[in-house]
């Protein structure tokens, strides 16, 4: 229970699983907190084919230099899940992070908005590469992948309610 997460917590044994390390946190029975492209691979398991989340990870700033750049995005080109998110978080280079899922044939699609939200903020600055509007257009799409083989997963970018944003000109602050 919570009690045992807490403690879990204090003596540093929960990790953070992503691709890498997931098995090795199941085998030596760690507890862990998943990263989209761990839940990615757990959810493609236990046969579920779409999942919401909160921010996806992507291309830090400065990844020119660091090479910070996400499990996440190789794992929406890898794995048949799609994933369904308030869009990337704010402190990434949004730009970059749009330029791999396209370099890696990643459909990022605009949840009934011409752009692409950045977590907390409706509107990252950035164009959703592709707009549908209703839940059938995506599906239709879904169907349309599969007839033609394309496998790996989708991006989409459902905004946060208006009354919910923060606005992205007051997250870039910090």
């Amino acid at each position: 229970g919570e009690a045992t997460l807490s403690r879990l917590a204090r003596e540093k044994d929960v990790m953070k699983l992503s691709r890498a390390d997931l098995a090795y946190a199941v085998a030596s029975k760690r507890a862990g907190s998943t990263t989209v492209a761990a839940t990615m691979i757990a959810a493609a398991l236990a046969g579920i084919r779409v999942f919401a989340t909160g921010g996806i990870g992507g291309v830090h700033r400065g990844a020119e230099t660091s090479f910070d750049i996400s499990a996440d995005l190789d794992e929406l080109a890898r794995t048949e899940v799609i994933v369904v998110s308030a869009g990337a978080k704010a402190i990434l280079d949004i730009g970059k992070t749009l330029e791999v899922l396209e370099t890696k044939g990643v459909p990022v699609i605009g949840f009934g908005t011409p752009t692409f939200p950045a977590f907390w903020s409706r509107d990252s600055g950035f164009a959703a590469p592709i707009r549908m509007d209703t839940p059938a257009e995506i599906a239709s799409f879904v169907v349309a992948r599969r007839a033609l083989g394309i496998t790996g997963g989708m991006l989409i970018g459902n905004p946060v309610p208006r009354e919910a944003e923060i606005p992205l000109s007051r997250l870039e602050k910090y």
